[in-house]
């Protein structure tokens, strides 16, 4: 479970290291780090988390505005769990916050499925958290690969809780189950 929690680490600090390139005035330095963002994810997923590649600069007061911004932070992980899918193996959902989060807020934002494809681990499916309706809030909006969802995936075979996301009754009822 370390490797597949350094894999997300490495990820979540590309997708930093991205965003905060996605305000400098050099087009080719940020679609290099989104390219190496990317690289983290099967193709269904590239230029789906927020940023996509661009052709041209932003004007001079959009750079101007960022200018002195402070560091982003990465995304916290909340939760690891492993499962055993006939298709794919191991595979993994990391359950993680929203972008740049301050540290006085846990909340959930996203979960990742992680698993091997061609010898490599990969991003394969992502969920958002939230609620269309108002009502309860949960995993929705799935994008990636088709064939693999919570539904297919059984009983977790473990589970690695790092922190609670115990600003949210719906995240926190999520995190204490063992799913």
């Amino acid at each position: 479970m370390e490797a597949i929690k350094n894999f997300i680490i490495q990820f979540l600090q590309a997708e930093v290291i991205a965003t905060e390139a996605s305000v400098k005035p050099d087009l080719e330095d940020y679609n290099n780090k989104l390219e190496m963002m990317n690289s983290f994810c099967v193709s269904e997923l590239h230029n789906k988390f927020g940023m996509i590649p661009l052709t041209d600069l932003e004007s001079d007061e959009f750079y101007e505005r960022y200018k002195n911004k402070k560091s982003r932070n990465p995304r916290l992980i909340y939760k690891i769990s492993q499962y055993e899918d006939e298709n794919y193996g191991d595979v993994y959902i990391a359950y993680i916050s929203g972008k740049n989060p301050n540290e006085m807020f846990f909340l959930y934002g996203e979960c990742v499925f992680i698993t091997t494809i061609n010898r490599e681990l990969k991003i394969v499916k992502n969920y958002t958290f939230g609620d269309d309706m108002l009502l309860k809030k949960k995993f929705e909006t799935p994008q990636g690969l088709p064939d693999i969802s919570f539904e297919t995936l059984k009983k977790p075979v473990a589970i690695e809780r790092y922190q609670k996301p115990e600003d949210d009754d719906d995240a926190m009822e999520h995190y204490e189950m063992d799913i």
